[in-house]
């Protein structure tokens, strides 16, 4: 489907319960702004598409030590490892792993997983698709302040009592402010420990919406910096409509994840499906045939075997596997002639031992009814299963019954029968 339009939602946390208007912006496929407003839901226009911004204190963006691949571990590991963060009770919490760190020699740099209450995103999610508004993405407003090289941002929301920081691509927090001319708690907390990681910004952007009351002006950012002593930059006002979403986490992720549309995104893709098929198709048929003609050889030489087993033996009724039942009349003979069959112990014995050699150090052996034991001393369980398959290419039926610790390495039982 092709996602012309797309409206954007500026979801705060009274949204719906106590206050159902919010703040939307209406997109173009190119992220141009066809229509701005605030308004109910019956009054927000038509669109292809939905995409929610949560209002930043929605969001907990915490940094943990993750092993890499931590995308792939279930959300057990990653509650375990940020319990310690957490208020309540990791199963009411839905966790979206960031983007990874670099390992360094002796550790792996932690990785910012995003945490939201699980009701609360299945509240604001059932709101929605009853409207039929149902969003592709939920990202959080910490991600939309512009941050440059070397320096944080700070947003300051219309009312001057509220904001946000962000530190970095995914590194952030919401704060209160109870006096614009004092900087938040949160953000001189935030300082003191780049400062113990030796990594203090070089400035703070401030960027705050028009005030009827109190603007954040020259003379605030001055009161910022000598508390702060970093350099303070006024950078003009926040608006969030204005802001690129492009790069932004989507918090919709396992069982929170939008449908996918049918046939969404397969269009490009039909040439080399209808490729795919013609081969699949063709191999099939090339494997069903190759498999008669095989089968038809194998029948082939069973009869001969046959064949060739009954001007042996004449007097046998019944042949039901001709190789083996040769072997074991051949063993008859043999031993009425007061010979060795190969399935007796010393033509087992000298195979065994000509096979493996100095592999190993015997510790027992037993046998009976055809069957020779051997109990050996390996190096290890990898030494044990290379035995086996090196008795095995010697046309021996070698199956390892058990490896047990010992000292020196390991012992490995193997029971050996001779084959047709």
């Amino acid at each position: 489907m092709n996602l012309n339009t797309t409206l954007r939602l500026l979801i705060t946390a009274d949204w719906p319960a106590q206050d159902p208007a919010c703040e939307w912006a209406l997109l173009n496929a190119q992220g141009n702004t066809l229509q701005l407003g605030r308004s109910e839901p019956r009054h927000w226009p038509a669109a292809e598409a939905c995409e929610v911004v949560l209002s930043a204190e929605q969001c907990l963006l915490l940094k943990v030590q993750l092993p890499k691949g931590a995308r792939s571990r279930p959300a057990e590991v990653i509650a375990y490892a940020l319990e310690d963060q957490l208020i309540g009770e990791a199963d009411g919490e839905h966790f979206v792993v960031g983007a990874e760190g670099a390992a360094t020699a002796d550790s792996t740099a932690p990785t910012p997983v995003w945490v939201i209450a699980r009701t609360r995103l299945k509240t604001l999610l059932a709101a929605l698709t009853a409207l039929e508004r149902r969003p592709l993405r939920v990202i959080s407003e910490l991600q939309l302040a512009r941050v440059q090289a070397g320096g944080w941002s700070v947003c300051l929301h219309s009312d001057n009592a509220t904001g946000f920081a962000r530190l970095g691509s995914e590194e952030g927090f919401a704060f209160d402010l109870a006096d614009i001319r004092q900087p938040p708690l949160e953000l001189r907390l935030a300082l003191r420990a780049a400062q113990q990681d030796g990594g203090v910004p070089l400035f703070i952007d401030v960027y705050s919406a028009r005030s009827k009351d109190e603007a954040f002006d020259s003379e605030t950012a001055l009161a910022w910096q000598s508390d702060l002593t970093v350099p303070i930059r006024p950078a003009g006002e926040y608006v969030w409509r204005d802001q690129s979403s492009q790069d932004a986490r989507n918090l919709l992720s396992g069982e929170f994840a939008p449908p996918r549309a049918a046939n969404s995104g397969w269009g490009s893709f039909k040439p080399a499906m209808w490729l795919g098929l013609v081969v699949l198709v063709a191999y099939c048929l090339f494997s069903f045939g190759e498999w008669l003609w095989l089968d038809h050889q194998s029948e082939r030489l069973r009869q001969q075997m046959t064949e060739s087993f009954r001007a042996a033996y004449p007097q046998a009724q019944t042949i039901v596997d001709p190789p083996l039942q040769m072997q074991r009349l051949n063993d008859q003979l043999r031993r009425a002639r007061g010979q060795v069959g190969s399935t007796d112990f010393l033509p087992l014995l000298a195979a065994a031992t000509e096979t493996l050699g100095a592999q190993g150090r015997l510790r027992s052996l037993s046998y009976e009814d055809g069957r020779l034991e051997l109990t050996l001393l390996l190096a290890d369980s990898a030494a044990a299963e290379r035995a086996q398959k090196t008795l095995t290419s010697r046309g021996l039926a070698a199956t390892l019954r058990d490896t047990r610790p010992a000292s020196g390495g390991v012992e490995a039982v193997f029971a050996l029968r001779g084959t047709p």
